[in-house]
């Protein structure tokens, strides 16, 4: 009669008995893994989890430049706060105006065809509102 062969694997250190289905697969798995950290050896592959201490993983090393800060997040919300406040300081022609423009996202060239003002004039209004902002929102 054949002897069945054990299999086992381990695990955090223990060995663990499995099927021999398991095994292989683990094992398999195992080498792919290896293979996979060679060939990034060859290639200068640097990985993240290399930067990593008993006290800190090697990922937070790595600064987010994706993500906005605080504190970009805080001047944003108080220009937005400032902004709106000196929006309100315009008359309500000028505040329609850059609502349509800004808000709506209307062109000139739109708004010149809905109200009958010529583009140019539209233009220029923009352009006195904005820097009238501006300089509210320096003072």
């Amino acid at each position: 009669m054949a002897e069945r062969k054990e299999y086992q694997i381990n695990i955090q250190g223990q060995l663990v008995p499995v099927s021999e289905e398991v095994y292989l697969t683990y094992y398999r798995m195992k080498r792919r893994e290896l293979y996979l950290e060679e060939k990034d050896a060859r290639h200068g592959v640097f990985h993240y989890s290399a930067l990593d201490t008993d006290e800190t993983n090697g990922e937070d090393a790595i600064p987010d430049l994706v993500s906005n800060c605080v504190e970009d997040m805080v001047v944003d919300k108080l220009v937005a706060e400032s902004l709106y406040q000196c929006l309100g300081l315009l008359t309500k022609e000028e505040q329609e105006l850059i609502f349509t423009l800004f808000f709506q996202n209307k062109s000139e060239h739109q708004i010149s065809r809905e109200t009958g003002i010529p583009q140019k004039t539209i233009h220029n209004r923009k352009v006195r509102i904005l820097a009238q902002l501006k300089k509210l929102m320096e003072s």
